[in-house]
């Protein structure tokens, strides 16, 4: 099922016309209401393959490079605004004495819900904490080892992997598998201007997991 099929049988599951009965319907009301789509159409992207978009008039090829000579402002220029540093919501403490940052790993997109199901799943099949061997031989950690990650919030059940890429003090997972809760992890600590979360600090501290004592 495409895309489309997928939300026109929502739609009409729902009762709800959506004005368009294919992709192609679809392109064309987005350039009635978007002029930079309105160049745009499924029998020219079959014609010409991919367009750069914005692409307002079907006569001409889209824009490959925007503000050539100048920028969507009044003077023309482009405006620039330093941001006052704000420190993170939360620091390491004796407690708490690394830093956790969160991320993707590259055989998975975004959370993995969609990754998970397709055959990347034999490139990562697990959630799994990447630390130097410093860090792994202070928690009496080996490659492999089954690891307790703790944090002020909450606590997630992973496998530690040694690596010399991590900065000492550091330590990295990945957010692609709900059971590992790592996500659990993560503060409420949010950036001022956008609200993102903050996943790249969160302190934490590791536990063999054949060890139930607080280091």
């Amino acid at each position: 099922m495409t895309d489309f099929a997928a939300v026109h049988a929502i739609a009409s599951a729902l009762d709800v016309d959506l004005g368009c009965r294919t992709p192609a319907e679809a392109l064309a009301e987005c350039g009635r209401v978007a002029p930079l789509f309105a160049g745009l159409s499924h029998e020219r992207l079959d014609r010409e393959g991919a367009i750069p978009w914005p692409c307002p008039d079907p006569d001409r090829p889209g824009e490959a490079k925007l503000y050539r000579e100048r920028f969507a402002t009044p003077d023309g220029l482009a405006h620039l605004a330093a941001c006052p540093y704000l420190p993170p919501g939360e620091k390491p403490d004796d407690r708490y004495p690394l830093i956790l940052v969160t991320g993707r790993r590259w055989a998975h997109y975004n959370s993995g819900s969609m990754t998970r199901r397709t055959p990347n799943i034999r490139l990562a099949a697990t959630d799994w904490l990447d630390l130097h061997p410093a860090d792994a031989a202070r928690y009496g950690l080996g490659d492999g080892d089954p690891v307790t990650v703790e944090s002020r919030h909450g606590r997630a059940g992973l496998t530690a992997r040694l690596s010399r890429d991590m900065a000492p003090g550091q330590v990295f997972c990945a957010f692609h598998f709900p059971s590992s809760g790592v996500n659990t992890l993560t503060s409420d600590h949010a950036d001022t201007a956008t609200s993102c979360p903050e996943y790249k600090v969160t302190a934490v501290r590791l536990v063999p997991s054949h060890d139930t004592s607080t280091r």
